[in-house]
């Protein structure tokens, strides 16, 4: 291990708490470290020597880890697509939602019937939009359940036939709008329920229209996502009255509905992966596999699951010499640029997820993913979780890890890695920003470097001398 110990200047406030931090401790160490005064400048000479210790040599070990399932439920975008990628293999997306009355269906007796639409604007895209894309809308003829857990291996029946079918070809990095006309018969049904029992709660409406499945074509070459915040995806039964021509709209959502104030809200994203003839093609569940069998690189990917394991096995060496406090880390990771092509750019933010030897993310009090929070609000009841920008000087992706690797030698932690998983908003968490929405629910992909020059820990420590 390669070391620097600075001799010109030892600081010194109280030295017992190196013996056994508290959780409190752990919090307040590194403020205590640089806000003391000198020994000298407060008038007492130090019982316990202190030295102050720089390494960046520590052992950082990657690998690749395949998640055994992935939440998709009640997504922040459907996903419908599919594409063939030569590091991850063919990817398919289908999206299946249920659609909700936000107003009671009272179109009144002069209201004749026009015709049904769907309207379906999407703002992200992954993969060859220079190809002519198909989408087909099916009719769901099983019940999706609100409280219900669904995962990106998750199926759900529909009618093999479909409602309406639209090719198009999607414009990247802008938004675009699909527009299906559905069958008369279904808009007439609908219409139907107009004053009736059925049209005025979910609970009833569900029974007549459980929702709708996209579904991509064969011939797809990329992934569209479609966005249902601010009730942008949205069913209109589009009408006028005998006594004005002037065609309106009744809007039921694809986000929102509830009964009784409680959310009747349901979706899921099925993403599955065929990774015959790749470099992943043997990745297993659970089955971490080192970057020196995958040509030192490790791999990341949102809704399938893959992601690259970060373990800093000899963290607790440090302490070798005595108790110890961590006075800042910082790791740092470089992404592979040479594994970027058209249409396949790497995700703009990632995260740190928290695991230990079961590869499995924990998950916190409050129910929420463990991410490694910033480290000034590390044990906040109130999440704060760091998100790493790519840098485009240095180019990497980079996370403090002071308070989080204090915790992990004295235990207070007893998790032991990390999990590196793609977020898409880096104001993650704030506003009602729900974590799973913003982590589970893109195809997009990221291959990183698993050499050692790529991989930094720098870590500045005091240690007490006996």
């Amino acid at each position: 291990m390669k070391t620097i110990i600075s001799q010109k200047r030892t600081t010194i406030c109280i030295t017992a708490w190196l013996t056994k931090l508290s959780s409190f401790g752990v919090v307040v160490l590194t403020t205590l470290l640089f806000a003391c005064d000198p020994p000298g400048n407060i008038g007492v000479t130090p019982l316990t020597p202190v030295g102050t210790i720089y390494t960046d040599t520590l052992t950082v070990r990657t690998s690749t880890v395949l998640a055994d399932s992935v939440r998709t439920s009640l997504p922040d975008i459907y996903l419908a697509g599919r594409y063939s990628d030569p590091l991850f293999g063919k990817i398919e997306a289908s999206a299946f939602m249920r659609m909700a009355l936000e107003f009671q269906l009272n179109l009144g007796e002069e209201a004749i019937y026009d015709s049904l639409v769907l309207y379906t604007p999407y703002n992200y895209t992954y993969g060859d939009t220079l190809s002519t894309q198909t989408l087909s809308v099916h009719r769901l003829n099983e019940d999706l359940d609100a409280a219900k857990n669904y995962y990106n291996n998750s199926s759900i029946g529909y009618d093999a036939t479909p409602l309406a079918t639209q090719s198009f070809q999607p414009k990247p990095q802008s938004n675009g709008l699909l527009q299906f006309k559905l069958p008369d018969d279904l808009g007439r049904e609908l219409f139907a329920l107009s004053g009736k029992t059925a049209g005025q709660t979910n609970t009833e409406f569900y029974k007549v229209l459980k929702g709708f499945a996209l579904i991509p074509g064969s011939e797809n070459t990329a992934v569209v996502g479609f966005p249902i915040s601010n009730r942008t995806l949205n069913l209109r039964i589009w009408y006028h009255k005998t006594t004005d021509a002037t065609a309106v709209s009744f809007p039921i959502y694809a986000n929102l509905g509830t009964d009784a104030g409680t959310s009747v809200r349901a979706g899921f994203n099925r993403v599955t992966a065929d990774r015959s003839g790749t470099a992943l093609e043997n990745l297993q569940p659970l089955v971490p596999v080192p970057a020196s069998s995958t040509g030192n690189r490790t791999f990341v990917q949102d809704a399938l699951g893959i992601r690259t394991k970060i373990e800093i096995p000899y963290l607790k060496s440090l302490a070798n010499n005595g108790p110890i406090a961590i006075n800042r880390a910082e790791l740092s990771l470089k992404p592979e640029l040479s594994a970027i092509e058209p249409g396949l750019n790497m995700p703009p933010y990632l995260v740190l997820l928290e695991t230990d030897a079961t590869n499995r993310i924990y998950y916190g009090a409050l129910g929420y993913e463990a991410i490694v929070n910033n480290d000034a609000s590390a044990y906040s009841q109130v999440p704060d979780p760091q998100v790493a920008l790519y840098d485009t000087k240095f180019k990497n992706f980079t996370w403090f890890l002071t308070t989080q690797l204090n915790a992990m030698i004295t235990d207070y932690k007893k998790t032991n890695s990390f999990l590196v998983a793609p977020v898409y908003t880096n104001a993650l968490g704030q506003g009602g920003t729900r974590f799973q929405s913003q982590m589970n629910n893109r195809v997009s992909r990221l291959v990183m470097s698993g050499k050692p020059e790529d991989i930094k820990l720098i870590v500045f420590y005091t240690v007490a001398r006996e």
